[in-house]
């Protein structure tokens, strides 16, 4: 039981990670979709001329806070992916530590498959049982009846 628990917190830990890897992706992808849309022309080289303004642009000091802003967001993210890393098993487990683990799960999968067999094969003894009661009440009745119409 304490295993089950424990591979469940694992499997949250693996679920937080992939959300917060698709945060990271959404943030980026948005990321670049801003500084797409709102970097102001600036001419990079003399004889390469601005020839036409973004309309949509932001002022450079809010687009300079905003960027700044966007590559804090994107720093917390990824300190919180390496530190979901971290905490899954196996990171500070060795391979053979790993690979007794892995044996171990799966022998007890194994007894729980044959305990779930079992009692499956149970049940259809029982439900053959009692269909097998059902019907003989159910004869015994239309005997009785039948007596009775006579």
């Amino acid at each position: 039981e304490i295993k089950a628990q424990a591979t469940g917190v694992h499997i949250d830990r693996v679920t937080q990670l992939q959300d917060s890897i698709d945060q990271q992706c959404q943030m980026l992808f948005k990321s670049l979709h801003y500084l797409h849309k709102k970097a102001g022309m600036v001419q990079v080289a003399p004889e390469i001329p601005v020839t036409q303004q973004n309309e949509g642009a932001d002022s450079a000091d809010e687009f300079t806070a905003r960027t700044q802003e966007i590559a804090n967001d994107i720093c917390r993210q990824a300190k919180k992916i390496d530190a979901l890393v971290e905490s899954l098993p196996g990171v500070s487990v060795s391979e053979s530590d790993q690979e007794r683990e892995f044996v171990e799960l799966s022998q007890e999968n194994d007894a729980a498959t044959r305990d779930l067999e079992e009692a499956n094969k149970r049940a259809r003894a029982l439900l053959g049982d009692i269909s097998d009661i059902l019907r003989e009440i159910a004869d015994n009745a239309g005997k009785q009846k039948k007596g009775r119409d006579h």
